[in-house]
């Protein structure tokens, strides 16, 4: 019955022009030679095939359209910063991803480093394309992640995405971000610092801004997070984060 439904409610307007369509189509046949109108007879055949499975596939790409705003869902994250002298690094992010279109190619993917030198992005499951950098500090650089092969509804994929970082100026920040636009599961920090001498001992800071906020905008404090001195790295997680939110661990350079 539900079948019925759908058909009725995506296709029936198109049922009902093809079948005016054959109407207009049975006449003329009455005027040609047998051959010819076989032929025509199987052009139409195939032409209402082609217009039926479109038709449904249309009607399906409403109901995904409407049962979500957002071309994909967010699950996780998982952000992994890691400096052996202070200089050079790597920034990695880890996000489970779950489709909600019919099939999905490609995703946007946003960052910012605050280094003098322009950061290299690779990822060892999909391709980084169109990378955009921008000299203006409030504004996002921009880059394309491809999937090898097309996402489906509902599927689910892990997004990798590694940036290898140098700083001989010491210019860039010290801190890693994540923007949350919409609701996620679990957000996990960590940060790897093994050029810290044995005595530090000083905590990061979580904080958080307003997602519509600039770039530099002003943070507000959340808690703090201990600098773990054994293996000399801070680490935080978080469940259902509310989301609208960038939220940022700042440590001690």
């Amino acid at each position: 019955m539900k079948v019925f439904d759908f058909l009725r409610a995506y296709i029936g307007s198109i049922c009902a022009i093809f079948a005016s369509l054959c109407s207009i189509v049975s006449l003329i046949l009455m005027f040609v030679g047998n051959q010819t109108a076989g032929l025509i007879a199987l052009t139409v055949l195939c032409l209402g095939f082609a217009i039926l499975i479109c038709g449904i596939l249309r009607g399906i790409n409403k109901v995904i359209l409407d049962n979500s705003d957002e071309d994909y869902r967010r699950i996780s994250s998982f952000c992994i910063f890691q400096s052996h002298d202070g200089v050079k690094s790597t920034f990695e992010s880890f996000r489970m991803i779950q489709c909600k279109r019919l099939f999905l190619t490609h995703i946007p993917y946003k960052f910012k480093w605050t280094g003098s030198i322009l950061p290299k992005l690779s990822s060892t499951s999909q391709t980084i394309e169109d990378i955009v950098h921008y000299d203006d500090e409030r504004k996002w650089d921009e880059a394309k992640i491809k999937f090898q092969h097309p996402l489906k509804y509902n599927e689910s994929t892990v997004i990798h995405i590694k940036t290898e970082n140098d700083d001989p100026d010491h210019k860039a920040q010290p801190w890693i971000s994540c923007r949350l636009d919409s609701p996620i599961d679990m957000m996990t920090f960590r940060v790897l610092l093994s050029y810290k001498n044995s005595a530090f001992n000083q905590p990061a800071i979580l904080e958080y801004k307003e997602l519509d906020a600039q770039i530099d905008g002003d943070y507000k404090p959340l808690e703090t997070v201990p600098f773990d001195k054994g293996n000399k790295m801070y680490s935080y997680c978080c469940a259902n984060p509310i989301h609208g939110r960038i939220y940022r661990l700042r440590w001690e350079k």
